[in-house]
């Protein structure tokens, strides 16, 4: 129970889709370049992980087609990381509350080519995402930080309204969001 709190607490208050051992689907790739230089491709993933973090607010547990949102903005483990967490939340009886808010985001790498990728670190403030268990009781670690460092790697896609998907996401220990 412990362990996978804390993998939904990372899904929901920390919008990250954890990597599971469970066979990630095959990435889309484009047939060419998709962004004509590093910086775009850098600006869409941003705008990639920004329509995805407005999706997880937009879930209700309870509801399962409120998952679809976010489903189409991932693919590969990030992808199987949310319908799988998602769908023992649900069944759980688990509820979430409060909205995360992206600050501000990184370049880490990117290639353009077949296929293109972008990597980018962003800032998740999750102060005020809480997730309960049928129980009503807090399934959030009481020593998370407000301020959650994801690393988020994305590949091109002709399904996505940006040009790319969300293939994986990871905490990062980059510094970018350590207060100055």
């Amino acid at each position: 129970m412990i362990r996978r709190a804390a993998a939904a607490a990372i899904v929901l208050a920390l919008a990250l889709g954890m990597t599971t051992a469970c066979q990630p689907e095959p990435a889309p790739s484009a047939s060419g370049p998709v962004f004509a230089n590093e910086e775009e491709a850098f600006a869409a993933a941003e705008e990639t992980y920004r329509a995805y973090v407005d999706a997880l607010n937009q879930v209700d547990l309870s509801d399962p087609e409120t998952f679809e949102a976010v489903y189409a903005w991932t693919t590969g483990e990030a992808n199987a990381g949310a319908r799988k967490s998602f769908s023992e939340m649900q069944a759980d009886g688990w509820r979430v509350a409060g909205r995360s808010v992206v600050g501000i985001t990184e370049p880490v790498r990117a290639t353009i080519g077949d296929p293109t990728t972008a990597v980018i670190v962003a800032c998740l403030d999750v102060s005020s995402v809480t997730l309960v268990d049928a129980s009503g009781e807090s399934v959030v670690d009481p020593n998370r930080p407000n301020v959650q460092e994801v690393l988020v790697d994305t590949v091109a896609s002709t399904e996505s309204a940006t040009g790319l998907l969300i293939n994986n996401l990871d905490g990062s220990d980059e510094g970018t969001c350590e207060p100055e």
